[in-house]
């Protein structure tokens, strides 16, 4: 009786040891663009390898704080350099550790939903000089990573009612922001709700709401007018 207290008190110490060490995790890359450094870099390569995570970060920082660096990659728009960019996002999950790390935690796409329902949407353009002035961009960066199938794979139900009502918000905002949200990113928002549609598997009576949705996620980056105004009407049903 004796020797199992002693273990099971061990084993809490070691845990509340963890969760003061996840406390005091912080961490930001240390090379940006914009540096000397970073100009200096002649490789894409060079660029990647040096916004990776030191694994000892990897090991100790808590889900939410990983997931907000990640938000915060420097490289966060390489996936646009393909013409699939769902490719490209699925290629910068494999090669950023800190996003594959954020993918294999248990309660890495729920962190990332909580970032996604609390990002903003601005109502001005903003400076240049602003902590908000990538944020337009920011915006279809998370959507398109939510609609990547290894974090899609992991939504129970709860998650998928809560995200579709988080996009059914941000598509209303980026509507009434034109000066600020293009067609462009707006599709980024059609994709993941089609993306989640899809996976909750909402079509079983309704065959050509099924098509269209299907159609949608193939084509959505070269969607014409009367594909958007399909899709934005089945999301905006829901």
């Amino acid at each position: 009786m004796k020797c199992r207290f002693i273990i099971i008190f061990s084993l809490l110490t070691c845990l509340l040891n963890a969760q003061i060490t996840e406390k005091k995790v912080s961490w930001d890359y240390p090379v940006k663009p914009g540096s000397i450094e970073w100009v200096n870099f002649t490789t894409g390569r060079q660029m990647v390898e040096a916004c990776q995570i030191p694994q000892e970060v990897l090991d100790t920082i808590n889900t939410r704080n990983l997931a907000e660096i990640c938000i915060n990659y420097p490289l966060f728009l390489d996936y646009s350099a393909l013409n699939d960019e769902r490719k490209g996002i699925s290629n910068m999950i494999e090669r950023f550790n800190g996003l594959k790390e954020l993918n294999k935690r248990k309660n890495g796409v729920e962190e990332l939903i909580n970032i996604y329902k609390n990002f903003p949407i601005l109502t001005e353009v903003p400076q240049k000089s602003s902590k908000d002035y990538y944020a337009p961009l920011k915006l279809p960066f998370i959507e398109l990573l939510l609609s990547d199938d290894s974090f899609i794979k992991q939504l129970n139900n709860q998650m998928s009612v809560e995200l579709e009502k988080i996009i059914l918000d941000k598509y209303i905002g980026k509507l009434e922001n034109p000066h600020i949200y293009s067609v462009y990113n707006i599709k980024k928002t059609f994709l993941l709700g089609a993306v989640v549609m899809m996976h909750n598997k909402k079509f079983e009576n309704a065959l050509e709401q099924h098509d269209i949705v299907k159609r949608y996620i193939e084509n959505y980056f070269h969607s014409d007018s009367a594909l958007l105004t399909e899709i934005s009407k089945i999301i905006t049903a829901r």
